[in-house]
């Protein structure tokens, strides 16, 4: 099999020569041009023979001039709608038409989006969540639909691209926000940017980031593949397999993974790959590893894989 051909019988329930193999990192280079993030991406592809890439994208979303963080109801109202290709975000799009020209008839790639309430937290609110959680409801809600047409106008451009799917990061986890919060300020904007994008790319994956994850709760996102951490949380593979019947992605312990020997590691794929079968799983970290990471450790992962 291919790359391709691999990738399409994992997520669709086929038998495979083998499974999957993919793994990622932070780059760092979000203050790089798109041809420079775009090059580092595939030359760790092809360095590691990986079968699928999962583009990092930390090109940040845009904060309104004049402002360094937004913290009252007054301040979000400021957020508007905006077509990301005129924004930082637009660097993304550039790197993600270079992917894709590179890889066209090689192997399918997905970008990388952050959902609405953690692109809100992690570029705009930062430390301001909680009490705008609190305090602060309706306002919140208001500029999470803001952001959150603005993620779908992005995730929609990057399929237009050539992406192969949008790689969404749901932090939805009780580290974040607790469960009745989720089902306000997260679960429906997932939803809808989910349900936007429905029939358009084919590997569309839903990552569950975190430890203490309403793990239940994102079983009918409309999705081909599940992302979390089976080693750091749970639950483990085969507890995920009789819950649903998304290809589940997972399997290496990102959080160990640079600190530990080549020979754990092997050991760490042969686990996975006997709970996870031959079809519908994809080898990969419960989250980005380390970019300290060693390229023997990551050499040994795909090395242990096979083919």
């Amino acid at each position: 099999m291919d790359k391709i051909e691999r990738m399409r019988a994992a997520l669709n329930g086929r038998p495979v020569d083998r499974p999957p193999f993919t793994v990622w990192y932070h780059f760092g280079n979000q203050h790089a041009p798109a041809a420079v993030a775009a090059q580092v991406q595939l030359d760790f592809f092809a360095h590691y023979d990986l079968d699928l890439l999962k583009m990092m994208n930390d090109y940040v979303y845009p904060m309104p001039a004049g402002m360094d963080v937004m913290a009252t109801p007054a301040d979000l109202g400021r957020l508007e709608p905006f077509d990301p290709a005129s924004t930082p975000m637009g660097a993304q799009l550039q790197a993600v038409e270079i992917v894709a020209r590179a890889l066209k008839g090689k192997a399918l790639f997905v970008d990388t989006v952050f959902n609405a309430w953690n692109t809100l937290k992690r570029n705009l609110v930062r430390e301001a969540m909680s009490r705008l959680m609190a305090e602060h409801s309706e306002a919140l809600e208001a500029a999470l639909r803001v952001v959150n047409a603005n993620l779908i106008r992005y995730a929609q451009a990057s399929l237009d691209r050539g992406a192969a799917g949008i790689f969404l990061s749901v932090p939805a986890t009780a580290e974040s926000l607790t469960l009745p919060q989720y089902e306000r300020f997260m679960r429906p904007f997932d939803l809808e940017l989910l349900g936007a994008i429905r029939g358009r790319g084919e590997c569309h994956v839903v990552h569950a980031h975190g430890e203490r994850l309403y793990f239940d709760r994102l079983l009918d996102y409309p999705a081909q593949a599940l992302s979390w951490a089976d080693v750091n949380g749970g639950p483990s593979i085969a507890e995920a397999r009789k819950r649903t019947t998304l290809t589940l992605m997972t399997g290496l312990d990102h959080v160990k993974f640079a600190e530990v020997s080549a020979g754990l590691v092997r050991e760490q794929v042969g686990r996975a790959l006997a709970e996870g079968g031959r079809e519908r799983f994809i080898l990969a970290p419960g989250c980005s590893l380390p970019t300290y990471t060693y390229p023997p450790l990551i050499r040994a992962a795909r090395a242990a894989v096979g083919g």
